[in-house]
């Protein structure tokens, strides 16, 4: 409790009993105070000093009023008569409600305080495994990566002819090898970003999503061309600013992109950006092979790709759309896909406008 405020509290239960106690001694209105409350106001006191400081002050307030209390009992004693037996009682009864209430409050106290350094234990306890966790990740990054990008170099050189003429089965075995090996490199990779997410909150501030679009356009330029299929961008004009993370909004879009790319073998991806509900969406649709309906109910899970031809040719650690999902809910957004089989698919990314 804070200093001021206590000395708050105190002050107000030691005004409260001081000024019904001075209310036995003012001879014009005992008759009337007698009438009509009695004593029986002392319980307020005593219920906000038993609340408001524990055991300790609701002791420390029931003595305090007895003391108070008993020399007008003595003032007005007539040798153990009923009303004298009954202000007796009274004042055991002021004390047992103080110490009740306090001890209560105590009780009550201790439970919160319990509470509270269980919750901060077990936060400390889920920090340190993240920690942990990211120390983990980190190390096995750092030991697997190192010999993996050595592997694939010197697998590199070996199809580039640098120790001789080879067979076309040896060529057929180093390929194999240098396609597993950066397939283990992306899974690797994919774990690290979960990590990563993890751990960074978004950064955000006000972007201009006709130039996020551009950037997101520029840095994807080498996929676009190598993947031999078309690529329209649009952008409704005059859209509004959007506070978010610009680099994990691009990641997001970057992860729909390659995705598109991966399942599509001829046709074309559009990337579209307007206004929807109040907030901006941002489509990505492809005229791939589309998503079957039992597919789409575990599509953005970890690990996790719906079955066709072209998944076992590209592979893929099936992380993309579950790190895509992940990072819109962190920026306050929501994702979700339509598609059907044979006809490509559709994926939506819907950010509210001054999203915080």
């Amino acid at each position: 409790m804070p200093e001021k405020q206590l000395k708050t509290k105190i002050t107000a239960v030691a005004m409260m009993a001081v000024v019904i106690s001075l209310l036995h001694y003012f001879t014009e209105m005992r008759q009337v105070y007698y009438h009509i409350f009695y004593r029986e106001l002392y319980f307020l006191p005593l219920i906000l000093g038993g609340l408001w400081f524990g055991l300790k002050g609701g002791l420390i307030t029931s003595l305090s009023i007895t003391a108070l209390y008993l020399p007008f009992t003595l003032m007005q004693w007539q040798g153990f008569s009923p009303d004298d037996f009954d202000k007796l009682l009274e004042i055991l009864l002021f004390n047992i409600v103080a110490i009740g209430l306090g001890f209560l409050s105590d009780r009550g106290k201790v439970e919160e305080e319990a509470k509270r350094e269980a919750e901060h234990f077990a936060r400390e306890q889920a920090e340190s495994a993240n920690r942990l966790k990211s120390d983990f990740l980190s190390i096995v990054s750092h030991e697997l990566r190192t010999p993996l990008i050595s592997i694939v170099g010197y697998n590199d050189l070996l199809l580039d002819g640098i120790a001789g003429k080879l067979t076309e089965d040896q060529i057929d075995a180093l390929q194999k090898i240098d396609k597993n090996s950066k397939r283990l490199i992306e899974l690797i990779n994919s774990l690290l970003d979960i990590s990563r997410l993890e751990a960074q909150p978004a950064e955000r501030k006000e972007i201009n999503v006709s130039n996020l679009i551009d950037e997101v356009k520029t840095e994807t330029m080498d996929i676009c061309e190598q993947s031999g299929l078309d690529f329209v961008w649009k952008v409704e004009p005059g859209l509004p600013s959007l506070r978010t993370d610009p680099a994990k909004l691009k990641i997001v879009i970057k992860n729909l992109i390659s995705n598109a790319v991966k399942f599509t073998e001829k046709g074309k991806v559009v990337i579209d950006a307007h206004k929807k509900d109040g907030g901006i969406e941002i489509d990505v649709a492809d005229t791939g092979v589309g998503i079957s309906p039992e597919a789409l109910q575990f599509i953005f899970e970890p690990f996790r790709q719906g079955e066709s031809p072209l998944t076992r040719r590209h592979g893929g650690a099936g992380m993309g759309l579950y790190v895509a999902k992940r990072l819109v809910k962190t920026l306050g957004g929501t994702v979700s896909v339509d598609s059907e089989i044979g006809r490509g698919s559709t994926f939506h990314v819907l950010m509210p406008a001054g999203n915080t």
